[in-house]
Parts: C-alpha cells; sequence; structure tokens
C-alpha cells in the first residue's frame, strides 16, 4: 500500500492491487474509526498516557490503577477469544466468527461472489450456510457439538447466535469460576477443529465422521492446555474420561 493522504473513506489511499471482500470492509472499518480525528500539520507527534495527561505513564500509577480501582475493569466478550492457551491463527478465526467475516456462503452471496441459489449447506441438508449454521445447527456438525456436551456431563441449551453461544457456554452458571477458562478452550478448539473439517468437505469432498471430530475436540484442547498451561498434570487418559475433574470442579 502506497499513501497519499487522507480523506473520508480512504479513496487517497491507493493499493498495489484490487482489495478483497473481507479487505474492503476492512478499510470500511478503518475510515469509521478514523473519522472524527484532525490531524494538525503543525503541530508535533507525542505519546499521551490517558490514565495520566499530565505527568504520563509509570509503573506506580498503573499498578495503582489496576489494584485501587473502584470498579473492576470488565472483560469483554472478544476478550474472551484472545486466549493464552490456543494458537493465536485460533484466536483470530474465532475474532473473524463472531465479527462475521468468515467467507460463509451466505457471506460470499451478500458479497455477490456467489450466486444466491449456490447458498445451501455444503453437508446436503438444504439449509442456507451461515457460521451458525454450520458450527451448531447443521445435522452433521451440529452431532458433534452434541458429542462434546455428552463428554462434558453438561446439559446445555444453545442461545441462537455465536455470540451469545460463547457467552453462554463460556460463563456456565453453577460452575466454579475456575473452570471458565477450560470451557472457553473447549469452545475454541471446537470452532477451530469443524471450521478444518468444514474447508476439507469443500476442498477436499471429505466425508465427516462425528466421534472422530469430537475425539479431536478431546485431544486438541488436551494438547493445547498440556503445552501451555503448567498447572495442568493431568494425563490424556484423565482429560477424556473426568474432564470435570480435571477443571477442578469435581
Amino acid at each position: 500500500m502506497a499513501r497519499r493522504g487522507w480523506d473520508e473513506g480512504g479513496s487517497t489511499w491507493v493499493w498495489r492491487r484490487r482489495l478483497l471482500a473481507w479487505e474492503e470492509e476492512s478499510v470500511s472499518d478503518c475510515a469509521i474509526l478514523l473519522h472524527n480525528i484532525v490531524l494538525q500539520g503543525s503541530v508535533l507527534d507525542r505519546w499521551r498516557w490517558l490514565l495520566d495527561p499530565i505527568n504520563g505513564y509509570s509503573v506506580k500509577g498503573t499498578h495503582h490503577f489496576l489494584t485501587m480501582a473502584d470498579t473492576p475493569m470488565k472483560r469483554g466478550l472478544f476478550d474472551d477469544v484472545w486466549h493464552r492457551q490456543v494458537p493465536l491463527k485460533v484466536s483470530l478465526f474465532a475474532w473473524r466468527l463472531l465479527r462475521n467475516r468468515l467467507p460463509t456462503k451466505d457471506n460470499l452471496v451478500r458479497r455477490q461472489i456467489l450466486h444466491i441459489d449456490d447458498n445451501v449447506c455444503m453437508i446436503g441438508c438444504g439449509t442456507m450456510e451461515t457460521a451458525d449454521h454450520f458450527l451448531f445447527t447443521c445435522d452433521t456438525f451440529g452431532r458433534v457439538w452434541f458429542l462434546v456436551m455428552q463428554w462434558l456431563h453438561l446439559y446445555f441449551v444453545p442461545p441462537r447466535g455465536n455470540r451469545n453461544h460463547l457467552f453462554q457456554f463460556g460463563n456456565l452458571a453453577g460452575l466454579p469460576y475456575c473452570s471458565h477458562s477450560f470451557i472457553q478452550i473447549i469452545w475454541l478448539t471446537y470452532v477451530w477443529v469443524i471450521r478444518k473439517e468444514r474447508n476439507n468437505h469443500v476442498f477436499h469432498q471429505h466425508v465427516a465422521d462425528t466421534h472422530r471430530l469430537a475425539g479431536s475436540v478431546k485431544l486438541l484442547s488436551f494438547q493445547w492446555l498440556k503445552a501451555n498451561k503448567s498447572t495442568f498434570v493431568f494425563s490424556y487418559h484423565g482429560w477424556w474420561m473426568h474432564p470435570l475433574y480435571c477443571m477442578g470442579v469435581m
């Protein structure tokens, strides 16, 4: 990209190649963020620490804000996808999922890349393919979610929408707070496994086996925990047989 200044809509930006549909949407998002910013050519750029604009950043002031604030900082839904125990590419995928930025058939139709008659689920259930559908309600992939819930010995009525799904499942009432991080990892593992299987079906005509996919969720979540969580001392057999116990629930 070569930049030649800025105006509303980014029309003075010159791109070295034609942008993809999702990149054009990103430019629009950027334009919205920069809409109210006024650049002053006569003023030098400088760093400014919003917590203390006069004295600037200090470790002491930051520590005071984090530990002595009247109201604790609230975690947003998007914070849950940036999980330290999962690979960055998985968090990025989940972030795009929650923002509905995946190249699902409904989005490709909306961007006029696919014809409206080509928007049905690739599994063959006859329903329009959306992110929510192929992840949670498709006849095949929805069965995988049911098997994961059986493994966890949990009863969960899934809400509509992947955002609500993550929020309610990732913060299951009745389970101790220490388990929520594990639950979120399992959710991220599930959507990643289904995403890969969906692509295998599209590009390689691979036929999904629901029990194998559920096993992949168990194995991959265990591998991420074992590699990135030093306090996780359980074996794969223990994780497979008693996941809630490994989370500290039982």
